[in-house]
């Protein structure tokens, strides 16, 4: 891989490209590489994590949250799960949820289409689960029937 540029900016250590790129040297003699195209190659990344097949790695996981632009208690919030916990899997500590991870892919191919359905549908169940809600039922012919905040 001599001749190919191992691109870590991105925060993954195993990303090379093979073009795409220049390599000059700056003012001290240093050499300086410059990607173009910067926002598809990261869109590539982070389609190509997508369709992994094994569990996100915490970097992995915190390249797709960053390129949705989220903290992470913002993520920790829509998931349902505590910052602390999405430290933890981002630095390797404890092992990504399948779910989180299933739901952060979702969230990034929706994010690249600008379909927000999934992000919509998690948005509401967090805010359900912030309100209390009255569970009402009614006896009627047809049986017993839920009345959810119609409460008399």
């Amino acid at each position: 891989m001599s001749d190919m540029f191992h691109y870590v900016a991105c925060g993954l250590p195993n990303v090379w490209l093979s073009n795409g790129f220049t390599e000059t040297v700056d003012e001290a003699g240093e050499p300086f590489f410059s990607i173009a195209e910067v926002r598809d190659l990261h869109r590539a990344i982070g389609h190509s994590l997508t369709e992994k097949e094994s569990v996100l790695t915490g970097d992995e996981f915190r390249f797709l949250r960053t390129e949705l632009r989220m903290s992470r208690r913002t993520l920790a919030e829509l998931l349902g799960y505590s910052d602390e916990a999405i430290k933890k899997w981002e630095s390797g500590e404890n092992r990504i949820h399948k779910l989180a991870d299933a739901n952060l892919r979702q969230l990034f191919l929706e994010g690249q289409s600008e379909d927000g359905t999934l992000k919509a549908l998690l948005t509401q169940i967090k805010d359900l689960e912030r309100e209390e809600r009255k569970l009402c039922f009614e006896e009627t012919q047809k049986g017993w029937e839920g009345k959810v905040d119609q409460c008399a």
